[in-house]
């Protein structure tokens, strides 16, 4: 996209950094991180706004605080809560990945994307040296690795389920109607593919038994106008394929609004959605209980469409690349995608 548009580069403002200190699983570690220094009060709502009370009860229920009149102690059992405070990511405990050539640390990894990076059989790159995962140990959270020499890489294939929880807000648009809501996401990864290097042949497939990974988040979705569908199925274009494609598309432009990079988000499309019975696109944040991505792209859905559509359209290929609407971390192997009809869509959305 800025190959195609370097003013888009050289001239736009900076993006917009997002934080959300509201983000429940952020601010119950804040808040044991505070209550470690001065015991918590009602007074510290200014400070940690409305939600206090709240999250502070969920702590107390998990016997990470305690109370006494009225002020809000930590645990004598935690010593220090900061150490063990992420402060690169929500997704829970990092697992260790460890050499088992030289019984060492190579490195950690996080939670929310372990069972695509360290599953069983994956081929791990470290330091530009290869590492063949020969077991992943989930009690522990350990992954072991030895050194190894392949050709190939590999590649997860996920199925992903998404839930709507709660719409926040809602507007309209012409014929199309824009939400903003709570959403749980369930990631189940099913298997791999082993990748011929340069040529991507597919030279092998292998199941996985892993367990399905379930995180509350925050999303966006729209509403296609009847006249987008009725277009669609006159054209005997693949409807499914060009929703998968708008997904895809919109999920590599929006990182141009927000400063976030693709695997911050999260995407779900299906022709009939089970929660809402209609064709959906869904965007999310990949990241337990959100970091405001989503509602940046909620709040600029329209400069969000209209950069999509300029991304497919101007991109010369014929059925779609990686340029416009594959996607490098499709769980699904890029299929379907229908370039055509994800421009027939964008159209449709733009009025």
């Amino acid at each position: 996209y800025f190959m195609r548009h370097p003013d888009s580069f050289f001239q736009k403002s900076f993006e917009n950094a997002l934080v959300n200190p509201g983000n429940p699983y952020i601010l119950r570690a804040h808040l044991m991180c505070a209550a470690w220094e001065c015991p918590l009060s009602n007074d510290d709502e200014k400070i940690f706004g409305s939600t206090l009370s709240q999250e502070r009860e969920v702590l107390e229920g998990q016997g990470m605080l305690r109370e006494r009149k009225q002020k809000w102690y930590l645990s004598p059992a935690i010593a220090y809560p900061a150490q063990a405070v992420n402060i690169r990511s929500t997704g829970g405990k990092n697992f260790a990945v460890m050499d088992t050539s030289t019984d060492s640390l190579l490195e950690t990894v996080e939670a929310s994307v372990a069972f695509f990076q360290i599953h069983p059989g994956a081929i791990y790159l470290h330091q530009g040296e290869s590492y063949l995962v020969t077991r992943l140990d989930l009690t522990n959270h350990t992954a072991y690795a030895a050194p190894t020499q392949v050709n190939y890489y590999t590649q997860t294939k996920d199925i992903t389920d998404l839930h709507i929880v709660k719409v926040s807000s809602n507007k309209s648009l012409g014929q199309v109607k824009v939400y903003l809501g709570e959403v749980e996401v369930t990631t189940n990864v099913v298997g791999f593919k082993k990748k011929a290097q340069f040529t991507e042949e597919v030279i092998g497939e292998e199941p996985l038994d892993l367990p399905p990974q379930t995180f509350p988040t925050v999303a966006l979705w729209f509403d296609l106008p009847p006249k987008v569908v009725a277009r669609l199925a006159e054209s005997g274009l693949d409807f499914a394929g060009g929703l998968h494609a708008v997904e895809h598309a919109a999920i590599g432009i929006l990182p141009l609004f927000a400063l976030c990079d693709r695997n911050d988000i999260g995407g779900v499309s299906a022709p009939l959605h089970p929660d809402t019975g209609r064709a959906q696109v869904f965007i999310y944040d990949a990241y337990p209980g959100g970091i405001g991505i989503a509602e940046k792209g909620f709040s600029m859905i329209t400069e969000l469409w209209q950069a999509t559509l300029r991304a497919i359209a101007e991109c010369p290929c014929q059925e779609g690349c990686p340029s416009c609407v594959q996607s490098p971390k499709c769980g699904n192997n890029n299929k379907p995608l229908d370039k055509e009809a994800a421009k027939v869509i964008l159209e449709g959305l733009l009025g």
